[in-house]
């Protein structure tokens, strides 16, 4: 069965669609997004889909990507999840950000950086570097200061 689609105000897609061709942040960070029930049918916990509190849960803590809308919903990408979890090593390079405005994080996170030889942090976590994390603290440091 094929996932809903609804269109929020600001254009992101809620339930496992595409960005709007339009906005190109959107696509960046996308381009593709779960809304917090997606998402939990997409993460797997004891062999069965999360609950929505688990969802709620992981981003209350800061633990996965999740960017508020203009219309105040919910949008994860979907990148952050492989085979039922969140990437490897997404909890720590989200903790380095704390504090920092999601959409720049979801932002540095697709972005390809030449310290990942031309790879984006997202793809390297994928791909199990762990030199992300160090990577994510450096620039969180810059932001700072």
């Amino acid at each position: 069965m094929a996932k809903k689609r609804r269109q929020g105000n600001d254009g992101a897609s809620k339930r496992g669609g595409a960005a709007p061709a339009g906005n190109p942040m959107l696509i960046q960070v996308g381009p593709d997004f779960y809304d917090e029930a997606a998402l939990a049918e997409a993460l797997v916990i004891d062999g069965a889909p999360a609950e929505v509190a688990m969802v709620r849960r992981l981003r209350e803590e800061g633990r996965l990507v999740a960017l508020g809308t203009a219309d105040q919903q919910w949008i994860h990408p979907t990148w952050q999840v492989r085979d039922g979890a969140l990437l490897p090593g997404l909890d720590a390079v989200l903790a380095a950000f704390a504090g920092q405005p999601a959409w720049s994080v979801a932002l540095w996170l697709t972005t390809a950086h030449d310290d990942l030889d031309g790879a984006t942090p997202a793809q390297a976590l994928a791909d199990g570097i762990a030199s992300v994390a160090e990577l994510a603290a450096a620039t969180a440091h810059r932001w700072a200061n």
